[in-house]
């Protein structure tokens, strides 16, 4: 079980009473909310991807949990530590205020086996494409992970659908890696696609 209060941010209030079971959407988030520069762990290189908080605003406005599951393998190599990721996502939660937008709970798996920091030098059922982080959102938010979807820029977002049964939308560079996994430049891209398919799965239930 992962250590409590390390990796979990119930960020928005009253999401803890949401409806069981309902369908929600799990970001990543380097390369897929915010530029990917490589390790971010300050908030002077948090960049928003252009058209990302429209997007997320667009899933809150219909009633869709968001969360952000990332693997924050910086920390365990000593490039920043649990606090600089925590400040991270604050800074993000103002960023995504601006546009109307929030994210309901941010969780993040500072822990790598080969980590140099001794404390996060191991293997965890929290980092991706390991469902522990999607688990967690489900029993905090609600949801149904097999009527969700896994948006992100990675193989390793790709297999964490896979793993959960949730749809896979692709958002990097270049040809999709992934088979089954559908494919959008960008999440602003993809937001109007997985709403027609969210909202339609609600209107039928």
């Amino acid at each position: 079980m992962p250590e409590p209060g390390t990796h979990r941010q119930l960020s928005h209030p009253g999401t803890a009473s949401l409806p069981l079971l309902r369908p929600g959407v799990l970001l990543d988030r380097d390369g897929t909310i915010i530029v990917d520069y490589g390790y971010v762990g300050s908030v002077e290189r948090v960049e928003l991807i252009p058209g990302a908080a429209e997007a997320i605003a667009s899933f809150n406005a219909a009633g869709i949990p968001v969360a952000v599951v990332t693997n924050q393998a910086g920390v365990a190599r000593g490039y920043y530590g649990v606090a600089d990721v925590e400040a991270v996502h604050e800074h993000l939660k103002g960023l995504l205020a601006a546009y109307g937008a929030y994210v309901d709970m941010f969780l993040y798996c500072p822990y790598h086996p080969e980590g140099a920091v001794q404390a996060f030098a191991r293997h965890s059922d929290d980092r991706k494409p390991a469902p522990g982080m999607a688990k967690a959102a489900a029993q905090a938010l609600g949801l149904d992970l097999s009527s969700s979807w896994v948006v992100g820029d990675r193989p390793e977002d790709m297999a964490l659908a896979q793993a959960i049964g949730a749809t896979a939308a692709w958002v990097g560079h270049g040809p999709c890696p992934w088979p089954g996994a559908l494919a959008f430049p960008s999440l602003a891209a993809a937001a109007p696609h997985i709403l027609r398919s969210l909202t339609a799965e609600t209107d039928v239930g």
